[in-house]
């Protein structure tokens, strides 16, 4: 059974795993998955939730719950199964001022993090826009939730990508070279 101390390292891995598999999605031609980029946007913008809810936890695993379960006739305390059953997490738009406030660590270029949680929605609620989805989760993964990764656990997701697809760390560094996002990602010799 999981214990609350347990909740934010599962978090974690978890959140770390989405975003490597949200850059395999991202990277690669759609030709064989039409869907292939909108995944990538739904599987970045949840680990990059999970991401910051992990940070937060670490604190304090309660910290990340607007709506706690009511305490219980017998006076039990709160277990990570309760929290399952009949809590509520903060939200992904309320997450960058919680991580502050928890943390002090404030999260990069705001504007983007707010673009790309509507950008989420409007995939899961509507559909995929006309967009570059792929540019924009590169973008979204290496400006915004890279840095924080890097500083918060001193790992890089591209360690998470390549147990997805091994070989596609020369395609990533093409794709931010495009983009000009710097990175400091060695190339393949």
């Amino acid at each position: 059974m999981m214990e609350l101390r347990d909740i934010p390292i599962q978090m974690r891995h978890f959140a770390l795993h989405a975003m490597g598999k949200s850059l395999v999605e991202s990277i690669f031609s759609e030709f064989t998955n039409p869907y292939a980029h909108a995944i990538g946007v739904v599987h970045c913008a949840q680990g990059a939730e999970l991401i910051l809810k992990a940070r937060i936890a670490f604190e304090h695993p309660l910290l990340i719950f607007e709506k706690l379960p009511k305490p219980s006739v017998d006076d039990q305390p709160i277990t990570a199964s309760s929290l399952f059953d009949n809590a509520r997490t903060v939200s992904y738009s309320s997450l960058p001022d919680l991580l502050w406030a928890a943390t002090g660590v404030r999260v990069p270029d705001r504007i983007t993090y707010d673009s790309f949680g509507r950008l989420r929605n409007s995939i899961v609620h509507l559909g995929t826009p006309p967009e570059n989805l792929s540019e924009k989760t590169l973008n979204f993964a290496f400006r915004v939730i890279e840095p924080l990764i890097g500083e918060f656990w001193s790992e890089s997701i591209t360690e998470y990508m390549t147990q997805y697809d091994p070989d596609c760390m020369n395609y990533l560094i093409e794709q931010l070279e495009e983009l000009e996002i710097p990175h400091s990602y060695p190339r393949d010799a």
